[in-house]
């Protein structure tokens, strides 16, 4: 019999939009693949998901296979009598939802860079409460330019890779300065009042088509967290 591969699968949804990111792992392989698409409802979009992590296995001629997946409400017994003679065993496992964090993430991620209406600014804002102000500085900072970068590389003690955005995005530096003062710490507010001065509040839509334009993802705090370990040259 050949190797026992798990695969965990989740999806993202939008309920106003049937937007739906869904996102699949590999365990064995490492190989991870997200997808953006459209679903009537959750369990749907759940379901694509299993769907989609079954003919991944299918293709890559793995025929031993365990699925986890979080919606209880999949039919997975319809599904597995159907995909059954496509494999030497065949089994679906059911976790809750805090096992899966990394697809759910890779979900989240795809629909929110497809989507009309991404709301990255609350993502941010959400997430900014549980790491370092030089994690935060150092995720948003590659787009600014100038001075202001040079600031935030002395603040953060970091200097990550500059990230492109569109030309006809303007204010750039006083929109990621706003943001930051928004979503960081008093102390980091402090710091960059101190520099720029009382930069006022742009409403979350720019926001939201700034780091759109930029194809901003969650995994840019990723790459700030490795940034962040590694030692300064100076």
């Amino acid at each position: 019999m050949d190797n026992n591969v798990i695969y965990l699968s989740d999806a993202s949804y939008d309920h106003a939009t049937h937007e739906a990111g869904i996102g699949i792992k590999n365990l064995y392989t490492g190989l991870s693949v997200s997808i953006f698409t459209h679903a009537r409802d959750i369990v749907e979009a759940e379901e694509f998901a299993l769907l989609e992590a079954i003919s991944h296995a299918v293709a890559h001629q793995h025929r031993n296979c365990v699925f986890v997946y979080d919606n209880i409400n999949i039919d997975t017994k319809s599904i597995g009598e159907f995909y059954s003679k496509m494999f030497e065993k065949l089994q679906f496992m059911w976790f809750k939802r805090d096992y899966l964090h990394e697809v759910d993430r890779l979900a989240s991620n795809v629909r929110l860079k497809h989507s009309k209406s991404a709301h990255w600014t609350k993502q941010i804002l959400s997430y900014a409460s549980a790491i370092s102000d030089e994690e935060l500085v150092t995720a948003l900072m590659p787009l600014t330019r100038g001075e202001t970068y040079g600031f935030l590389c002395a603040i953060s003690s970091t200097a990550p890779m500059m990230k492109t955005f569109p030309n006809n995005i303007k204010e750039v530096n006083e929109k990621i300065i706003a943001l930051l003062m928004y979503a960081g710490s008093q102390t980091l507010y402090v710091k960059l009042s101190e520099r720029f001065g009382k930069i006022p509040c742009y409403k979350q839509k720019y926001y939201d088509d700034l780091l759109k334009g930029a194809e901003f993802d969650m995994s840019w705090f990723e790459d700030a967290a490795r940034e962040c370990r590694i030692p300064s040259a100076a």
